[in-house]
């Protein structure tokens, strides 16, 4: 049976805790008017629950259910009512609990009607200059408030608590005003849910149709059998297939899949084809969103033209065969050679061919010749291993464009990168929307491209196959360094190269173990005992490294044998503040100072931790100067400290850890920890592009499904100094004779080769 709800006013004492999607707050409640309303031991009332920033000392009609806990009675919040201020002077109460007095004065005098012009929508006719105090950073808490308290949640219950506040905030986010957002999506379902709210399909369709059903909007038409369903489920499908890798898919695949998830709207199948953010050829059969089309069209354009009017440079490219520490090979003097001559080029070499050694010769060579260039890489982690080979700045694709929030970046079509040459190493990683980003800001008439990569590594994560499709259009000039240093030493080269090859090399086990060469030990263990296995030998290796030297990888984050259960352990040897009350805890994972993490999305504004110059040692009068970076997908970083704060004016307290990603101090409050897992193990997947001195691999029999060829080779090459390499004997050798398919449907390969065709009809007439 549930539980009664219950009404009364409130006024807001403290707030005892604030997360993001969950708060508590203590209250004062007048026992004479309410007298039903139970107070705790300090004379107050506790409420709680999924609510905005309540507002200190400010009343509130609360609605909510009646709870008691080993705490004692409280009441959980169903909804929450804040009068509107009747006249001028209650604005200036309201404005003066959110703001300094100062502030409050400034505003209220310029602008007593502030809450009706925010709710209006008409925000933008508000003049900051006039008031002092209050600059963009600050009004905009203004704004929210306002929001919060007079709009959004009057909205969760005309809409019956269908759409949450979260979705609600970003449709006015977008919209600036009730009456437009309800409008739009009204007249937009789909798209108002799926686009602007990031809410997925199969979910908003839900919604949607329950909004109907309960006629809590009356849409113009029957969402069920819509076109505009049909067409939402459309990219949907190619939204999910490009999370596979690729960028096209067939026609008839695509409408197979919308007759099965939406049967009463798929007639309108051939009629959505037409949508504009579709592209289809009629032809070839192919679909896909027409924005990934136009980009690998795009990215066609630019490395087709680039070559063909190459800029040569006269350098004496054959001395520096022999002017280093080692003498290059005939391959690898050749890549020296081809950057000469070509305006994009691309270096192809396996793990200990010599890629390093090649791309540091060619770095030399270019300052001998007084050539400018920059080091750039997809991750976080591929830039700092290729700064430390070269032993020179690498950055970010995303820094060295000089990305800024909101999508914005600093070389772009219209400011040009100001380089003679731009490396990119790890090119393997790239998907098609980034790289489309690194063309528009190259001028090919004076900066010449290099790509490292190494084609028997894994793809990236986003859509696109660039390395392998440019490689295979035989457009771009290719160099590939096939012979490999060390294989004779019978190590872990040999044993990386036999992987490549798919070559057993796992026999004699006698023992348990087998060792190759001195850098390389394989020890035969299954499931459980793997893990058993790992953890020891991790415990054993902290005598000589420290937790940032030693990684672990598997195929899998999940199960027994998979990088959050091996997480859970390491954390408790490898970090001697492991149960310590200065910590933080989201979702399953209690985080303590001193854990390695691994950001888990890509994360475009991190807000940099600014040490003194902090919000708490701002003046009254000031705008805090906050700074934002990029943090990429893959990242691995270190707490350094946590914290819990009181935010001036408001009283609010917020919690959250501050993390230094390889040097870059960034601040993450509690909701932002969502995007970090720890990072002691982590996948193969995300191990790409970095390396560690120590490294232990998990292959159990459990993870066979997973294991070919290419993912093994991954995990071994990560390593610097040496290789531990857990596992099951005939799961590895089954494994090595499977080879990950690294054809993806895509778009470019087929337009480069078109392309190829047509100059070489144009140049034999």
């Amino acid at each position: 049976m549930s539980k009664k709800e219950v009404k009364f006013n409130c006024k807001i004492v403290k707030c005892m805790y604030n997360s993001e999607d969950y708060k508590i707050y203590a209250t004062d409640v007048d026992k004479k008017e309410f007298p039903n309303i139970k107070h705790n031991k300090y004379d107050n009332v506790t409420i709680y629950g999924n609510v905005h920033n309540l507002v200190v000392s400010q009343s509130y009609e609360i609605t909510a259910v009646e709870q008691l806990d080993k705490y004692g009675f409280g009441y959980d919040i169903v909804n929450v009512r804040m009068d509107k201020p009747k006249n001028e002077e209650e604005v200036y109460m309201f404005l003066r609990e959110i703001l300094t007095e100062n502030q409050a004065g400034v505003l209220w005098q310029h602008y007593p009607d502030i809450i009706d012009i925010v709710l209006r929508g008409e925000d933008d006719t508000v003049d900051l200059d006039k008031l002092k105090g209050i600059g963009e950073k600050t009004f905009e808490t203004i704004k929210t408030k306002i929001i919060e308290n007079y709009c959004i949640y009057d909205l969760v219950i005309e809409f019956g608590g269908i759409l949450t506040m979260s979705m609600l905030k970003k449709l006015y986010d977008e919209f600036k005003s009730i009456p437009k957002m309800k409008q739009e999506l009204r007249k937009q379902p789909y798209k108002s849910l799926t686009k602007i709210s990031g809410v997925g399909f199969i979910k908003a369709d839900s919604i949607l149709l329950e909004l109907q059903r309960l006629g809590k909007i009356n849409f113009p038409f029957e969402l069920k059998s819509s076109a505009q369903r049909c067409a939402a489920c459309m990219e949907y499908y190619l939204e999910e297939n490009q999370k596979e890798g690729n960028t096209k898919m067939d026609l008839r695949d695509l409408r197979k899949q919308v007759v099965r998830l939406v049967p009463a709207c798929s007639s309108h199948y051939v009629e959505c084809l037409k949508d504009p953010d579709i592209y289809y050829n009629k032809d070839t059969f192919e679909v896909s969103l027409k924005s990934t089309h136009d980009t690998e069209t795009a990215i066609a354009a630019v490395l087709f033209v680039a070559n063909l009017k190459p800029k040569i440079w006269d350098f004496d490219w054959k001395s520096y065969q022999t002017s280093g520490e080692y003498h290059l090979t005939d391959e690898q003097t050749s890549a020296l050679e081809c950057i000469c001559n070509n305006n994009i080029m691309i270096l192809n070499g396996f793990a200990g061919s010599g890629k390093s050694a090649t791309s540091a010769m060619i770095i030399k060579m270019l300052e001998d010749n007084n050539i400018s260039y920059t080091l750039m890489a997809p991750t976080g982690r591929a830039a700092k291993v290729l700064s430390d080979y070269t032993g020179k700045p690498a950055a970010t694709i995303h820094r060295g464009l000089g990305y800024m929030p909101k999508n914005r970046w600093g070389y772009d079509s219209e400011c040009k990168l100001p380089f003679d040459v731009v490396l990119v190493d790890e090119f393997s990683m790239t998907d098609i929307f980034l790289f489309l980003h690194l063309c528009d800001a190259i001028d090919f008439s004076r900066t010449k491209l290099i790509v490292v990569g190494d084609s028997a590594q894994l793809p990236s994560v986003g859509p696109g196959n660039l390395l392998y499709d440019m490689i295979n259009s035989f457009i771009i000039p290719t160099v590939t360094l096939n012979q490999i240093f060390r294989y004779a030493e019978g190590g872990l080269m040999k044993v990386a190269t036999d992987v490549r090859n798919m070559k057993p090399y796992l026999y004699d086990l006698s023992n348990g173990m087998v060792k190759f060469g001195k850098d390389y030990t394989f020890i035969n263990a299954n499931n459980e005992q793997a893990v058993k296995c790992a953890i020891g030998l991790y415990q054993k290796l902290l005598s000589q490294y420290v937790p940032e030297d030693i990684l672990v990888l598997s195929a899998f984050n999940k199960g027994d044998c998979g990088t959050i259960a091996i997480n859970n352990a390491i954390q408790k040897i490898a970090n001697p503040n492991y149960g310590s009350e200065k910590c933080i805890k989201s979702g399953d994972t209690t985080y303590y100072v001193g854990d390695i993490v691994i950001q888990i999305k890509n994360n475009y504004e991190a807000e940099v931790d600014m040490g003194d110059m902090n919000i708490e040692n701002a003046s009254q009068n000031d705008e805090p100067s906050i700074k934002n970076t990029f943090i990429p997908n893959g990242m691995l970083g270190k707490i350094i400290d946590i914290y819990d704060e009181i935010i001036p004016y408001t009283n609010e307290h917020k919690t959250g850890a501050i993390i230094d990603f390889d040097g870059v101090r960034v601040k993450y409050e509690k909701s932002e920890m969502s995007m970090l897992l720890l990072g002691y193990a982590i996948s193969i997947h995300k191990s790409q592009g970095g390396s560690a001195k120590v490294t232990i691999t998990l292959t159990p029999s459990c993870h066979a499904y997973m294991m070919n060829s290419n993912l093994l080779y991954v995990a071994l090459t990560r390593t610097k100094e040496k290789c531990f390499h857990i596992g099951d004997k005939d799961t590895v050798n089954r494994s090595i004779k499977k080879k990950e398919n690294f054809k993806r449907n895509t778009f470019l390969l087929d337009i480069l080769k078109k392309l190829k065709i047509k100059l070489n009809k144009k140049e034999s007439k």
